[in-house]
């Protein structure tokens, strides 16, 4: 599919800066655009990996800008605003998917290196490391990957009972093998964010553990200054900040879902060891204390 198939509302959408794009109820689907003179800023209801397989642009996320050559491999998520600009022969290989489905990717490839790194912390933090952590492909590793799109999209374009299947295959194929390509890079930026990743995750997994920053630097294998000054680079907070605002976050889950708890038991589950500090810190990013939320919250229902 390419843009000049889009249906008249798809195409319509997207002079108006939202793209709906219609890909018949199926889990993923490939969009291939050849040379387009340039893409105005548009959402979508969908997720995509973006594959530069041509050509360069100057791309636009979120109001910032970031400069794309052949090789260069990202993840958009419909959310995100973004067009190209200054495209020069550029040719673009988008395998969009549904989030449902990624939800199912998510669970069955969270443990492969490079998987939640690319496809979650990349998208997410891309403002703070100015998209300099990105993936770049080589020659080789390139054509690698292009013989599986190939393969996908010709089956794209079968009517056959089992080509949906068969789609789901060949992309969990590609994602195997970017995070493959990912977890082996070389280059500095790019995996210091692959290692912090690793801690981002352990972080989440196990916010209400007792974690120091020395157990996340050894996890990383990055020695200790280097590790505190990468992850704020990254994410914006030292460490044990963003440990403590996960553990707030995870405290409004829990609250949301049962406002007869107890302030002392949701502090507990969420990590603190003092009830006073937990208030001190739920004050702090939420606004109000945990008491009001709670009573709040009683209201609201």
């Amino acid at each position: 599919m390419s843009i000049k198939n889009l249906d008249i509302d798809s195409r319509r959408g997207l002079k108006r800066g939202k793209i709906m794009l219609n890909i018949m109820n199926d889990s993923c689907e490939i969009i291939t655009q050849n040379n387009p003179s340039v893409i105005p800023l548009h959402t979508h209801s969908f997720d995509e990996l973006v594959l530069v397989i041509g050509g360069s642009a100057i791309h636009i996320v979120d109001d910032q800008e970031y400069p794309i050559i052949r090789g260069n491999v990202f993840v958009i998520s419909g959310k995100q605003k973004h067009g190209y600009i200054n495209t020069n022969h550029l040719k673009l290989v988008n395998i969009v998917y549904q989030r449902d489905f990624f939800k199912i990717l998510k669970i069955k490839y969270t443990d492969l290196p490079g998987f939640n790194t690319l496809f979650v912390h990349e998208p997410f933090y891309r403002k703070n490391h100015q998209f300099k952590s990105k993936l770049h492909l080589n020659s080789q590793q390139l054509q690698e990957i292009m013989l599986l799109l190939n393969y996908m999209l010709l089956q794209q374009k079968n009517k056959w009972a089992g080509t949906s299947a068969i789609k789901k295959c060949f992309f969990e194929l590609i994602i195997i093998n970017i995070c493959k390509y990912f977890s082996e890079i070389k280059s500095p930026k790019p995996k210091a964010f692959l290692k912090i990743s690793l801690a981002i995750d352990y972080v989440e997994q196990n916010f209400s553990k007792s974690i120091s920053n020395e157990f996340l630097a050894n996890l990383t294998g990055m020695a200790y200054s280097s590790f505190r000054y990468s992850f704020k680079k990254i994410t914006g907070l030292a460490p044990i900040d963003y440990l403590i605002k996960l553990r707030i976050e995870k405290a409004v889950e829990i609250m949301g879902k049962n406002n007869n708890i107890r302030v002392t038991d949701v502090a507990f589950n969420t990590g603190f060891d003092n009830s006073s500090y937990f208030t001190k810190q739920f004050r702090k990013i939420v606004g109000v204390s945990p008491i009001t939320y709670l009573k709040n919250q009683r209201v609201l229902k």
